[in-house]
C-alpha cells in the first residue's frame, strides 16, 4: 500500500536527488530545453569593505530572475538600486537574454521596478491578507519560436 508522508523541511540529499532526476527524466521525454540554473550577484562595498548593496539573480532558460534587491538604508534614494538593475539590465543585454523578471510585495518596490520599465505580468491579492505579492517583468529581445 502506498503511504503519503508529511515533513517540514527540506527534502534529505537522496530524496532531492531522486526528485530532480525524475523531473530532468520527464524533461527530456517531452523534449524540454536542458535545466540549468546559474546563480549570480552584484554587490557594493563601502570603503571599509561592509555590505551597502547586493542584488541576487538566478539565470534561467534565457531570463534572469531577480531574487534579492538590498540597499542599505543609508544609500536610500542615492540611486544605488538604480545602478544596480542598470548592471544587470545590461548584462542581460551583453548575453542576449530575452528578459528580467522578479517578484515583489505592495509595501516593497513596485513603482520603483515600474519605473524601471518592469510590467506587471501577474498578481495575488491577499498575499498576505491586505497585500497583495506582484509579478514584473521587462522583456529585453522578441522571443525566438521555431514552427
Amino acid at each position: 500500500m502506498l503511504t503519503i508522508n508529511f515533513a517540514h523541511g527540506a527534502l534529505d540529499t537522496q530524496k532531492q536527488q531522486e526528485l530532480s532526476e525524475g523531473f530532468e527524466s520527464h524533461s527530456e521525454t517531452q523534449s524540454a530545453p536542458p535545466y540549468h540554473k546559474e546563480k549570480m550577484n552584484w554587490t557594493v562595498q563601502d570603503e571599509n569593505g561592509k555590505l551597502i548593496a547586493a542584488l541576487t539573480a538566478d539565470l534561467l532558460w534565457e531570463w534572469i530572475y531577480i531574487d534579492e534587491l538590498w540597499v542599505d538604508d543609508r544609500c536610500r534614494g542615492s540611486g544605488m538600486g538604480r545602478k544596480l538593475i542598470a548592471k544587470v539590465e545590461q548584462y542581460a543585454r551583453d548575453n542576449h537574454l530575452s528578459g528580467l523578471w522578479l517578484w515583489t510585495q505592495s509595501w516593497q518596490a513596485e513603482g520603483f521596478y515600474k519605473q524601471m520599465g518592469f510590467e506587471e505580468f501577474t498578481r495575488f491579492d491577499n498575499f498576505p491578507t491586505g497585500h497583495s505579492r506582484i509579478g514584473l517583468r521587462k522583456t529585453l529581445v522578441p522571443p525566438h519560436f521555431e514552427v
